[in-house]
């Protein structure tokens, strides 16, 4: 009889457990649904202690971690899940990317293309395959830390008269434990407390060099203390569950913006006129079955103080609306929301006002903007707009995207790269004559992060030589090609006495050397700008030696001055010069002679039948390079002789050079170069026919 009844109590006692348990995991997927992530974790993490995990409490444990920014604990669960097969679409390579390991992120996106090659887009595949583009310009941004920053979460900065208004979700520890009794100011969704606007009105000292480093801490809960309540993300808690107040230091000169907007819910994302008499903000509003739905509402200033004027128009039932940006002369209001009849998730859409002040129907901002993926916190600084995506290619996480023009004029999505781009969320960007801030959660909370900007250009110096010798007075071009392949000039520059020259560039670029090698032809080095180092004076790189080699026909010729110059040393007393035809046959055997007629351009009639076989193989040749030397007899006077021989080089040449696209060059030498002696007793016309040449010559361009 014992023993039964020691059987029926251990029975009783494990229904009771698992009707516990069943209740923690009910009440965990509840909280889930009401947005109280902070609550959610602790409610699952003790299921799983005692129930141990299936498919689908991996996958909303980790969908918790990821959205309270714990990316590493998300990633342990989501992996968990992934193992039991579940399927993620692209948790996993996005969240390989927000810690940081690029190449897992590419492994897990390359399975996701081959199973779905017409799904998944390559925009973020691209990017994770190329992070090095991002770090191109990162030395044009200095940034700093600010003294706007606590352990919550402190971000979207706006400029307001001569200082800033932000968002926090600071909990004063001494206002909570006064009203601890009555009302808790806790945000379930991560557990701090609920956003307001605070102001500071001096920025001058605002930059300091620490940081403050939030720390996650995991909410202990139990059955006894957890209560069941009906608020979500934007309502407050009927209790005080395991709040933790983070002890912190705030600096004297931030205060709350005004008591006159918002209210006990969340507060924020505003935007100024120009004027400072116009905000549009972001506030909790209508209660559905979602809970409190974000709003976009507009209040003026005036009487000395800020009035809730109206609800804009275009806030529909079951979605949410938040983030405005407002152009400068008020005539444009950025926003976001999550109507389904956008790309997906959230996007960005614009409205415009009439003349009359009243408001035009709402823009969605159009798929070169938005994606599939998330596009928030639009603003709009010096006439562009800046806004953040997890959708566009980049570092990882939200990153911070511009609306820029191309070299067409045409616009065109930037992304700002490192360092206000990082692997984790980056959003807020601000921006007034080369100074400004930006938001990022890459040390564990929303840090507000002031930046300076300035484009950085390195000096690229170099020495050019051509055949080894010093070329001063050389011009040269640093080219670059843009994003349609149009090459553009950069800078120029010509070679000075030593050899030496400097070109400005922007670094980590691809840039070409272009020169001429004295025969027209382009000289094109590649070089990238990248190997450079930081000088008292900036940043330096130093180039290769760049020795440009001479052609054939640069080749000959300095043979034959070389020649010329023997034959003086000898003094010859013969005119038998024939230096250039000599030169070109110790370079090719592939020649013929033509003669021409006394006083004539024209070929003989016996050497007409190797001219026409030349015509034909010209027409079929290519990459070659064709050299022509005309002469006279010594008959006439050497002024007429050398107009002459040039007439009947260009005779050749405007025949040759229509056949292909070989390079032809010429020489005429007059009765210089004869191949015949020429005396009074062999002056006669018929005797001279030798030297009436004209010599072709078909060499290999890189032959030397």
């Amino acid at each position: 009889m014992k023993i039964i009844l020691s059987i029926l109590l251990q029975f009783l006692i494990f229904s009771v457990s698992a009707q516990s348990n069943k209740n923690v995991l009910k009440m965990a997927n509840k909280q889930m649904k009401l947005y109280k992530y902070a609550y959610a974790i602790g409610l699952y993490k003790n299921y799983i202690k005692k129930e141990g995990g299936d498919t689908l409490v991996f996958k909303q444990l980790g969908e918790a971690y990821k959205l309270v920014n714990q990316y590493d604990s998300a990633l342990i669960y989501f992996n968990k899940a992934s193992n039991l097969g579940a399927k993620l679409d692209s948790i996993l390579p996005e969240l390989h990317a927000i810690t940081g390991n690029y190449s897992i992120a590419k492994q897990e996106y390359e399975k996701l293309i081959a199973i779905n090659k017409t799904l998944y887009k390559d925009r973020r595949f691209y990017g994770f395959s190329n992070i090095e583009k991002f770090y191109a310009d990162s030395l044009d941004f200095h940034i700093f830390q600010t003294k706007l920053n606590t352990p919550y979460n402190d971000y979207n900065v706006v400029p307001y008269k001569d200082g800033l208004v932000f968002e926090s979700n600071r909990v004063n520890t001494k206002y909570k434990k006064r009203v601890l009794k009555q009302v808790s100011p806790e945000f379930a969704w991560d557990g701090s407390g609920y956003s307001k606007l605070f102001y500071i009105k001096n920025i001058n000292d605002i930059r300091i060099d620490t940081s403050s480093i939030a720390l996650w801490r995991d909410k202990h809960l139990t059955n006894k203390q957890f209560y069941i309540g009906t608020s979500n993300d934007t309502r407050i808690l009927d209790k005080s569950l395991d709040f933790h107040a983070i002890e912190y230091k705030q600096d004297t000169g931030i205060k709350l913006f005004s008591n006159q907007i918002g209210g006990q819910l969340n507060i924020g994302s505003i935007t100024f006129t120009k004027n400072g008499k116009t905000a549009y903000f972001t506030r909790n509003g209508r209660k559905t079955n979602k809970g409190y739905l974000l709003e976009i509402w507009e209040a003026n200033f005036y009487e000395g103080k800020w009035h809730k004027n109206k609800k804009l128009f275009f806030n529909k039932n079951n979605y949410n609306y938040f983030h405005p940006s407002v152009t400068s002369d008020g005539n444009r209001l950025y926003y976001v929301s999550d109507e389904p009849n956008g790309y997906g998730g959230t996007d960005i859409y614009y409205i415009d006002k009439n003349e009359d002040g009243s408001w035009k129907p709402t823009s969605n901002a159009g798929q070169d903007i938005n994606t599939s993926g998330n596009e928030l916190f639009p603003t709009f600084y010096e006439g562009v707009l800046y806004f953040s995506s997890n959708g566009h290619p980049g570092l990882g996480g939200l990153d911070i995207f511009k609306l820029a023009k191309d070299a067409r004029g045409d616009l065109t999505i930037k992304n700002l790269g490192y360092p206000i781009n990082s692997d984790k969320d980056d959003l807020n960007f601000y921006i007034n004559n080369g100074k400004g801030f930006f938001s990022s959660n890459r040390n564990g909370s929303d840090d507000i992060f002031a930046f300076d900007y300035v484009p950085i250009y390195i000096n690229m110096c170099g020495t050019v030589m051509v055949d080894s010798i010093l070329a001063p007075g050389k011009n040269l071009y640093l080219t670059q090609r843009n994003e349609f392949g149009k090459t553009q000039i950069i800078d120029s520059t010509v070679v000075d006495k030593n050899g030496n020259y400097c070109f400005k560039g922007r670094p980590n670029k691809d840039f070409n050397i272009v020169t001429n090698n004295g025969d027209g032809d382009q000289i094109i080095v590649p070089i990238k700008s990248n190997s450079f180092v930081k000088n008292n004076e900036g940043y330096e790189m130093l180039i290769n030696l760049i020795n440009i080699p001479l052609t054939p026909a640069q080749i000959y010729a300095k043979r034959i001055q070389q020649d010329e110059l023997i034959a003086k040393q000898q003094n010859a007393s013969s005119q038998l010069f024939a230096k250039t035809i000599d030169s070109l046959m110790k370079l090719t055997k592939d020649y013929i002679a033509l003669h021409h007629p006394f006083n004539m351009i024209s070929i003989v009639e016996k050497d007409k039948a190797e001219y026409y076989k030349l015509i034909s193989r010209v027409r079929k040749m290519k990459g070659r390079e064709i050299v022509i030397v005309s002469a006279t007899d010594c008959n006439g006077t050497e002024q007429y002789n050398e107009g002459l021989s040039e007439r009947r080089a260009k005779h050749l040449y405007n025949n040759l050079v229509k056949l292909s696209k070989n390079k032809v060059v010429i020489k005429h030498v007059g009765e210089r170069e004869l191949l015949k002696a020429c005396d009074d007793l062999q002056k006669s016309i018929e005797e001279q026919f030798e030297n009436r040449y004209s010599y072709v010559f078909i060499l290999e361009k890189n032959n030397k």
